[in-house]
């Protein structure tokens, strides 16, 4: 137990803009939050830098696997036993990610990528215009977060967040230096 722990400016900037995702939901009348709030938590760093990388990877990630989830779904949704098909489909789209996603240079976009392709693939209801749908929800909410991410961690607490920022780039220039 650590009684004296405070809270740090990260984890403020984190409730920050998983609020502001909400409100954004709100307004704009969207019905799935969740997404755009997980984006939003999982790409807020400690450095804007880092919350740009790391959102610019769960961006390609999604996009990678949504595109080849649809693809998927469009060349075997008409195919009997669902089920037994979607066995030996979605084992194969994982492949096809990892692959992709190596081959354009962004292995780190490769575990949500498995992720987003997994949840096209096992689309439960086998409709395609739902499918359609659904990527392309996914792709809003999770840009959504990602944006909103990179806006709280580069105009809120800007001077602390300069100085970390500043000190995690010179960490960086010595490591490469050693």
């Amino acid at each position: 137990m650590n009684p004296g722990y405070k809270l740090g400016l990260r984890a403020i900037k984190t409730a920050i803009s998983v609020f502001f995702c909400l409100l954004i939901a709100l307004i704009f009348n969207r019905t799935d939050t969740l997404f755009a709030s997980i984006a939003a938590i999982i790409c807020l760093q400690p450095t804007y830098n880092k919350t740009f990388s790391s959102g610019l990877q769960r961006l390609v990630g999604t996009l990678v696997g949504g595109v080849v989830g649809y693809l998927i779904i469009l060349t075997v949704y008409k195919l009997p036993f669902r089920e037994v098909t979607t066995l030996f489909i979605a084992p194969f789209s994982i492949l096809m990610v990892i692959y992709i996603c190596n081959v354009i240079n962004q292995p780190a976009s490769v575990s949500i990528s498995c992720i987003v392709v997994l949840s096209v693939v096992m689309w439960p209801d086998g409709n395609i215009s739902t499918a359609f749908m659904y990527v392309v929800n996914r792709m809003l909410d999770t840009s959504m977060g990602i944006i909103v991410a990179m806006l709280v961690n580069r105009f809120t607490f800007t001077k602390r967040s300069k100085n970390r920022e500043n000190q995690s780039h010179e960490l960086d220039i010595n490591r490469h230096n050693c």
